[in-house]
């Protein structure tokens, strides 16, 4: 017997035809598309192969001085399947950091440490710094759960809405352990800020900043980051990111995420 024609369409339309239809239907999904909209729409992004830039970290002493000064090369396959090595030099050493999908690796002077700290380094940093580069296209992954959580005006003016955001295990960075408050101008959609609850009374507040348009996109490259509060209350500031030189569409030789223990 065949099924009602009624079945079938409500069926049809209930499925979801696409990653923007993971998002919720209501007003945390209607604030994540606007953002998606306004960073340059979610097509142009899908249709990015691959991902290069230059990213420089400075990590600030309470007193607001320069502890350190990173530069690193970042380098991404997004699709199909993430694939990601970084690298630097630091104190006369060379550093690369290599993830295949399935695994990472750290090397240093071209020896593989094994040590766990080292291999977890690997994988949080190079999934980390894509995932957090690559926002909000990533707040449509499967197992991202979205909720609205309010509006609030931020210390430098901004009216923002925020959005909630928890991960299956599994899922997004550090699945099931994080949660993420993201804040988006009511003015523009534009993704402004977040406040990461990281661990048990543990929280820091993100600040993107310098939005520039990048081959249709258009996306934060500076970052400050800061010591704060449940309510994302800041304190000292504690790093700044800035990104350059990005380029989309890189080609890339497979041998540079080949695992470095073959």
């Amino acid at each position: 017997m065949k099924p009602p024609i009624v079945a079938m369409l409500l069926l049809g339309a209930l499925a979801p035809n696409g990653p923007l239809d993971r998002l919720p239907q209501d007003r945390a999904g209607e604030i994540v598309r606007r953002a998606i909209d306004y960073a340059g729409g979610f097509d142009t992004w899908a249709a990015k192969r691959t991902l290069q830039l230059r990213k420089t970290t400075i990590r600030h002493r309470p007193d607001g001085t320069i502890e350190r000064k990173r530069v690193q090369l970042h380098r991404y396959v997004l699709r199909p399947r993430l694939h990601a090595r970084i690298e630097w030099d630091e104190d006369g050493q060379k550093i690369v950091l290599i993830n295949d999908g399935f695994q990472a690796w750290k090397t240093v002077d071209g020896v593989v440490t094994m040590a766990t700290p080292d291999r977890n380094e690997a994988r949080n940093a190079t999934f980390g710094s894509h995932y957090v580069f690559n926002m909000p296209f990533k707040l449509a992954d499967p197992g991202a759960h979205l909720a609205y959580a309010g509006r609030e005006k931020l210390a430098d003016g901004i009216v923002a809405d925020k959005v909630r955001v928890t991960y299956d295990k599994g899922a997004g960075d550090a699945g099931g352990l994080h949660t993420w408050t993201y804040y988006f101008d009511t003015r523009s959609g534009r993704l402004c800020a977040n406040n990461l609850n990281y661990g048990p009374g543990k929280y820091d507040f993100t600040e993107y900043l310098d939005d520039k348009p990048m081959d249709g996109l258009r996306l934060s490259t500076r970052r400050y980051g800061y010591e704060a509060d449940a309510q994302g209350k800041k304190g000292p500031k504690a790093s700044e990111i800035v990104y350059e030189e990005v380029r989309w569409d890189v080609p890339f030789d497979k041998a540079l995420f080949a695992s470095p223990e073959k």
